[in-house]
């Protein structure tokens, strides 16, 4: 904290003028004595032994100036990262002190008001106190080790720029000046960094200090472009993939006591895989970035690609088409094929490799997220078994492993929302014409093969190959991207308040549905897209529910896509029958049921809170039962999704609604940050109501049984009465004809919801 770095450029200053000064005696030497042995003066065997030496004392200067120059460099790097670390530091002190805590010499935290009598006489105080001294602990000492991490960098540089790296033999100078020496610290880091990789993954070992070091050097230069490509060029893109197979194998079968070790090192080869591919943030004429996914994005891209810039993301790229296809051993594979004979010795393919490599890493750039993504693909489109393994890999014990290296990277895409949507929207700029027009999303949810797992069968002693199957985690990775791409949050983030979407959002959104139902079997949808695919559509419960009630004028066969509100803001305006199938599709999860009702609920006590607030007069009385209606309508379409479930289930269907209704508002199972967030009045309402969704969905199903069409469906609106009875109470109607009214009209439209929820559901296809 007290050292004059300026001392570090000082020196350098010095080092650059000691190597001017090497140059200018280099070339006194050279006129003056070099010169001798070839002006012809100065002849015999004791001139040829003088030209040798000579020539040697020459190429010594030419070394010495460049050491001198490459310590130069390297002080003058220290300092810029000693500068920056030591801002760091100190701001991190000075945020501890606006938090009431001191930092000693020492580096650990006390608070300052440990004598003030509120916490004198507050018995959770010490504890309290502790955690907040041993957060700001673990801050300061976080930072000061990337100070003690740099510093070694620092040193390594600095004494391998001084060894003379050419053989004694060779120049008969021991101990001479360094003519290789490297003035970037990050570069030689990258160096030792190879030679400790290579020496792990020739000897399946490192010993205390060498773990320690190559820990140190990938936490030193996490996310450098330099040292990542530095060093990843040295392994290639063959190599880096041995040794994040090595890297597996110790951690899960070799060595599993060090695993830590191991999936720290992973981490740190996943983050350099990182930046060293980051493609660059493009600008457009206003200064301000790109977005990936827009048409300008991908001009700039393009342009950029025939730089000397992109010299080495496209020799990557390529390097990795090439060994993403190739076979590789990784024992952990082989152990997983739970057969004896086929398949055995199985080995990977080089992107499956990768995919379990990223996903232990952070930062990719959307460019390369989407190309190795879209060169996955086209290497399955080749050959749609080139993925298929024996054995199943999934799960704590064997999940980590990708064995499908598509849907590991839409998972890995799914934490960047803006990324998931630009790569799955089909109607977003700049992409190539191969991806238009649906291409990605038709491709993921409706034409590719998701059987990647190989099964056997015994026939006598004879073990056969038997047909493909799926995992269960198959589509996970998806499920999630397309949660992010269509709601522009991270998957299982907290809803919002109800409103619109980008366009590229809506676009994902509405044809998703529009795939998931063609052929209109939308209401069988795969396991793992249940959750993520319904809580998108929670998000989007503003524009279900104007579809359902019949709001949505732009609906139809008009409606190729969302309908544009402007601003860039659009909602989706899918058919009715194929929302309502869509719905069902996602409900056969029983906490997305539960849920959606749930949000809809919310969004129906919001509707209804937003009445006009006049008196009991004649345009209230129509305003209000028209929302009414409205509220009723999207209650029969759920009640009779609810029924349709049960009528499926047969001999499961009153446990199936029991078992579900424990997913209550007010008690467990539905997470409240899933709600939709709506104004005060209706969420007093909310907070009011005690109603018990299940009993409206039995109701329904057994009038459905009994196929009572005597459009008495009171008892199935229990919900809706009681949120129209406490949203009364605090307008001070209750009981009035304005309220008989609004049931009436939510009567009403009821039916109409849940025939229109039926016919889409229960016509024969």
């Amino acid at each position: 904290m007290t050292t004059d770095l300026a001392l570090l450029t000082t020196a350098a200053e010095q080092w650059d003028a000691a190597a001017k000064k090497f140059e200018s005696v280099q070339k006194d030497y050279e006129s003056q004595v070099k010169a001798i042995a070839s002006d012809g003066t100065w002849t015999g065997q004791a001139n040829l032994a003088g030209k040798t030496t000579m020539q040697l004392t020459h190429e010594q200067y030419t070394a010495a100036a460049k050491e001198a120059r490459a310590i130069a460099s390297l002080l003058r790097d220290a300092h810029g990262q000693f500068t920056d670390l030591r801002g760091k530091l100190k701001s991190a002190v000075a945020d501890a002190e606006k938090d009431h805590m001191r930092i000693g010499d020492d580096g650990r935290a006390t608070w300052t008001k440990r004598d003030d009598p509120a916490v004198l006489h507050d018995p959770d105080a010490p504890a309290a106190i502790a955690k907040a001294e041993d957060s700001w602990n673990r801050r300061i000492a976080d930072v000061v080790r990337a100070f003690d991490d740099a510093d070694q960098g620092v040193k390594l540089a600095l004494t391998s720029a001084v060894q003379d790296t050419t053989p004694d033999l060779l120049d008969g100078t021991p101990h001479g000046f360094n003519a290789n020496a490297e003035g970037d610290i990050e570069k030689v880091e990258a160096k030792e960094a190879y030679e400790l990789a290579t020496k792990l993954d020739s000897k399946g070992h490192l010993d205390a200090k060498d773990m320690a070091e190559l820990q140190r050097l990938f936490r030193d230069n996490d996310h450098d472009q330099a040292f990542s490509q530095t060093f990843l060029s040295s392994l290639g893109a063959d190599g880096t993939l041995t040794f994040t197979n090595k890297l597996n194998d110790l951690a899960y079968v070799a060595d599993k006591k060090h695993q830590a070790d191991y999936l720290t090192l992973e981490t740190g080869l996943a983050n350099s895989l990182a930046a060293a591919t980051r493609v660059p943030d493009f600008k457009g004429p206003d200064g301000k970035p790109l977005k990936y996914g827009s048409a300008e994005f991908s001009r700039s891209y393009q342009d950029w690609l025939k730089t000397s810039d992109a010299t080495f993301y496209n020799g990557w790229r390529e390097g990795l088409k090439k060994a993403g296809v190739e076979k590789f051993g990784l024992q952990s594979a082989t152990n997983q094929t739970n057969v004896i004979g086929i398949g055995h010795d199985q080995q990977v393919r080089g992107y499956q490799s990768l995919a379990t490599l990223m996903q232990q890493g952070s930062g990719y750039s959307p460019q390369f997220l989407a190309d190795v993504t879209d060169d996955m693909l086209a290497a399955e489109k080749k050959d749609h078994d080139v993925w298929d393994l024996y054995g199943q890999f999934q799960g704590k014990e064997t999940g980590w492993f990708a064995n499908d290296p598509v849907d590991a990277a839409l998972g890995i895409m799914s934490r960047d929302p803006d990324t998931a949507t630009a790569y799955l929207d089909p109607g977003a700029g700049g992409q190539d014409a191969q991806h238009r027009g649906n291409g990605r999303l038709n491709y993921l949810l409706h034409d590719r093969d998701w059987k990647l797992t190989n099964t056997t069968v015994w026939r006598g002693n004879i073990e056969y190959h038997a047909g493909d199957i799926e995992e269960r985690d198959a589509r996970a990775g998806l499920g999630a991207a397309l949660e992010a791409a269509a709601t522009g949050r991270e998957p299982g983030g907290p809803a919002g308040k109800p409103g619109l979407h980008t366009e590229g959002q809506a676009r994902v959104m509405q044809d998703t549905i529009s795939i998931l139902d063609s052929g209109q079997t939308g209401d069988s949808i795969p396991g793992n897209l249940q959750k993520p695919l319904g809580r998108a559509l929670v998000d989007y419960v503003a524009d279900t529910h104007n579809i359902l009630d019949g709001e949505d004028s732009y609906k139809g066969s008009n409606a190729t896509g969302p309908h544009s509100e402007g601003n860039g803001k659009s909602r989706i305006t899918n058919d009715q029958a194929s929302l309502i199938r869509v719905l069902r599709g996602v409900s056969d999860d029983d906490a997305t049921f539960a849920t959606l009702y749930h949000a809809e609920h919310a969004y129906s006590a919001g509707i209804i809170a937003d009445g006009t607030h006049q008196g009991d007069t004649s345009n209230a009385i129509g305003d209000w039962s028209h929302r009414a209606s409205r509220v009723g309508k999207v209650s029969g379409v759920y009640n009779s999704i609810g029924a349709d479930i049960i009528l499926d289930r047969r001999d499961k269907d009153i446990g199936w609604v029991n078992d579900t209704a424990r997913y209550t508002y007010h008690g467990i199972g539905v997470p409240l940050t899933m709600i939709p967030i709506v104004g005060d009045e209706a969420q007093r309402a909310l907070d009011a109501v005690t109603y018990e969704w299940s009993k409206d969905v039995i109701t329904e199903k057994e009038n459905h049984a009994r196929a009572d069409n005597s459009r008495n469906y009171t008892a199935s609106l229990g919900g809706t009465y009681e949120l129209i009875d406490k949203w009364a109470g605090g307008r001070q109607v209750a009981g009035s004809t304005a309220v008989g009214i609004m049931k009436d009209e939510a009567e009403q439209s009821y039916t109409a919801g849940r025939d229109a929820g039926y016919t889409a559901l229960r016509t024969p296809k």
